[in-house]
């Protein structure tokens, strides 16, 4: 599959979408300094006319360079970046506030999550970037509203979120972990 796109690129270098499929396969190969390379590409490329390949090639680029260590800078300005290119979609924000989870920035990941939500649906991008629907905001908003000192808002969100049934499982483990963190104290 990468060598026919690669073929076609060849004739073709400046494609968006092309340089778009190709970073697609090297990452579900796992190259991911291959996948950014095109990922970059799109973006150069499609600025004008592909604004959703753009977006989505942003994210992905944070997604590829996530793996590397000491990247998190680069991580959360792909982000950004990606935000500020198209700030009425939904999937940066949710990226940019699960970042601050992981980082352990709450009031940071609540903020985000909050200005999330009040993002308008879109249609769905050309390849998935780890946003669930909106559920994934409220469960970011629940977890770091504990840690902010909001902790009745958490337990209401764990407990509304526990009770959907429209809920990726990973989701679902996750919520009751937290709720079960949370009883136990």
């Amino acid at each position: 599959m990468i060598t026919k796109l690669i073929e076609e690129l060849s004739s073709d270098p400046f494609n968006p979408e092309l340089n778009f499929n190709i970073a697609v396969e090297y990452e579900k190969l796992g190259q991911t300094a291959s996948a950014s390379s095109f990922y970059l590409r799109t973006a150069e490329y499609g600025y004008e006319t592909h604004p959703e390949h753009v977006y989505a090639s942003l994210l992905k680029m944070a997604h590829c360079f996530e793996d590397q260590n000491d990247r998190q800078h680069t991580v959360s300005n792909c982000i950004l970046q990606a935000i500020g290119y198209l700030p009425n979609r939904k999937e940066g924000y949710f990226l940019i506030s699960q970042f601050y989870e992981r980082s352990g920035q709450w009031q940071e990941c609540y903020t985000w999550a909050n200005v999330g939500l009040s993002k308008q649906d879109h249609q769905p991008l050309p390849v998935s970037v780890g946003f669930l629907g909106d559920y994934c905001f409220e469960f970011e908003k629940a977890v770091s509203s504990w840690w902010i000192g909001r902790v009745e808002e958490s337990i209401m969100l764990l407990n509304q979120l526990n009770l959907r049934d429209d809920v990726h499982p990973q989701y679902k483990q996750a919520i009751e972990h937290n709720m079960n963190r949370i009883y136990n104290k």
